[in-house]
């Protein structure tokens, strides 16, 4: 009872968004509108594809999953040994949905290739991500993961991932690419954009092509920590950009208050110091003297 009890109040504390980030945990909690990174690989040193039927096979199949079990689909990523998959479920049924999944694409790639056995590592790994910076982050890092594990030179070069929607067009699919665009921008052009720099910028960051949960979760944190100035400022923030980037001297009191404040929110927001006073019209040795201010 007093476990059951405790497993409650950190289920009601995750729904409320109390508890947020990516939360690999133990075990698994499952609830309506919940955001999961899936992952699932082969064992050993098998593959889980090996020629391009393979992967259009899976992609059928997670298709009719989607549809099936009113799934959102956010990202996928497929790899010859792994996958990543990025999804909303709007029923407690992320089990059911799994095994649908999972097993149908098994029994086909056994029967093709004529063998027995276990075509995935036992159980598939289920992360919460409570809150859009770690949804946002944790797709940039499913979509990174092909060429962090070397199987493509440029980014835009994979074509077993969901990328192509995020960074140039929109053409008919079952993937819901615009939730996560969203986040960045209301405008879905300018949105990809912010998106590219964010993988550009994320690209050179050490590790993140291993699927273990320390491995994810280190990756995903070093990335949101840059990225953070990609996200949409609040109408206050950009108000407060546009007064002060066109005002050349400032003695009232409260505006010196007020372009403080700002200069500490963008900081905040992962903002570098030349790129603040590039925004603002300010020197360097300005902006330190603003926030050494009284």
């Amino acid at each position: 009872m007093y476990n059951a009890s405790i497993k409650m109040d950190i289920l009601d504390k995750i729904k409320s968004k109390e508890i947020k980030g990516y939360l690999t945990l133990r075990n698994r909690i499952i609830f309506e509108g919940a955001i999961y990174h899936i992952t699932q690989r082969a064992p050993g040193k098998e593959l889980v594809f090996i020629e391009d039927n393979d992967y259009l096979k899976f992609l059928s199949v997670l298709k009719t999953t989607v549809k099936k079990f009113e799934l959102d689909l956010f990202c996928f990523s497929l790899l010859p040994n792994h996958l990543h998959l990025l999804l909303k479920i709007h029923k407690k049924n992320l089990p059911k949905t799994m095994q649908y999944l999972f097993q149908r694409y098994a029994f086909y790639y056994n029967k093709k290739y004529k063998r027995k056995g276990h075509v995935f590592c036992g159980s598939y790994r289920a992360s919460l991500c409570n809150d859009d910076s770690y949804l946002l982050t944790a797709s940039l890092y499913i979509h990174l993961n092909p060429y962090k594990a070397g199987l493509c030179s440029n980014l835009d070069d994979y074509k077993w991932s969901s990328l192509f929607l995020y960074t140039n067009g929109s053409k008919k699919t079952f993937v819901d690419f615009r939730e996560i665009l969203l986040i960045l921008d209301s405008n879905i052009i300018k949105a990809r954009k912010k998106y590219s720099e964010m993988l550009k910028s994320s690209s050179n960051i050490e590790g993140g092509n291993l699927i273990d949960p320390s491995s994810v979760s280190a990756f995903i944190e070093r990335v949101k920590k840059i990225t953070k100035r990609f996200y949409k400022k609040s109408s206050d923030l950009d108000k407060l950009i546009d007064e002060f980037s066109s005002k050349k001297r400032i003695v009232n009191p409260k505006e010196k208050k007020a372009r403080k404040y700002l200069i500490q929110q963008l900081l905040a927001n992962g903002y570098s110091i030349r790129e603040i006073t590039e925004l603002l019209s300010i020197t360097r040795k300005t902006l330190y003297n603003i926030l050494n201010s009284d």
